[in-house]
Order: structure tokens, then sequence, then C-alpha cells
């Protein structure tokens, strides 16, 4: 389930397209991250970013979610391997995340209660520990905008 990634800019002036291609990962496609250095941003190219950004930077990203007995699975042989994930797969970041979920449906769990979403439901996620579950038998996508804070 690959990701089309299509990048713009100016070229002598003019709006255009500078790149367009298709991503081959297989969990977390990589799509566009900035940094102070690069406020426009760059491609984070194929290698693995961290699990969240820092203080001032932003990932953008499309996360794909295996069916729960996948990921489970997945979970208890990364456990202690996968940055700040413990083995049922909840994490905390100090980011501020924007997510939408493209496809569906998927829980998010939390230390106090779940909620389910469907497609084009949307999370602020505020530094939060949660984990993502999907109930379903094919692998669902969330389009995730992650800002480094402090």
């Amino acid at each position: 389930m690959g990701v089309r990634r299509i990048v713009t800019g100016e070229v002598d002036g003019r709006s255009g397209v500078v790149s367009d291609s298709e991503s081959t990962t297989t969990w977390c496609d990589e799509i566009w991250m900035t940094t102070a250095e690069q406020p426009f941003g760059l491609d984070p190219g194929a290698a693995q970013q961290p699990l969240e950004p820092a203080e001032g930077n932003s990932h953008f990203r499309i996360v794909t979610l295996p069916p729960e007995a996948i990921i489970r699975e997945a979970m208890r042989a990364a456990a202690g391997t996968i940055e700040a994930v413990d083995a049922d797969g909840f994490h905390k970041t100090v980011s501020i995340d924007y997510l939408i979920v493209m496809d569906g449906p998927v829980e998010l769990m939390l230390d106090e209660g779940s909620v389910l979403l469907e497609p084009g439901d949307c999370v602020v996620q505020r530094g939060t520990n949660h984990a993502w579950r999907n109930h379903g038998d094919k692998p669902i996508r969330l389009v995730c905008v992650m800002i480094g804070r402090s």
C-alpha cells in the first residue's frame, strides 16, 4: 500500500512539481519533514526517522496499522527495541500530533478508556500515553503531522 508523494517548488520563479514518487515502506511512510535549518522542509529519504521530531521540527507521515493480531505479535517481538513503545503498543511522545483517519474503524486506546474512530475523524494528540487497535482484517491508514515541542 504505497503512498504517492508530490512535492512542489519554484524553478526560475515559476511554481511546479519538483518530484513525484511512490514510497515502498511498509508501516510508516515518511512524506516530509522540517527543521530549523530547513523551514520549508526536506525529503526524509528512505531511512526510518525517530518516533518523534526534535523540538521545533515536524514530521508528515502516513502510518499503516496492520490488523490487531499482526501488530500485537510485532510489538511483543520488538518490546524494548522500539524507542518509547511498550509490548502493548502504548507510547507517549512530547510532540503535538494532528491525525486524520483514512480507513477504519480504528480504536484509540488511552490510560482512561478508548475512542472508536471512523474514516474522516480527526485527533489532536497532546503528548498523552496512547496505543492504536485495528480490529479489522485489513490494514488501515492514519495521516499524521507531528510537531516537536520541549
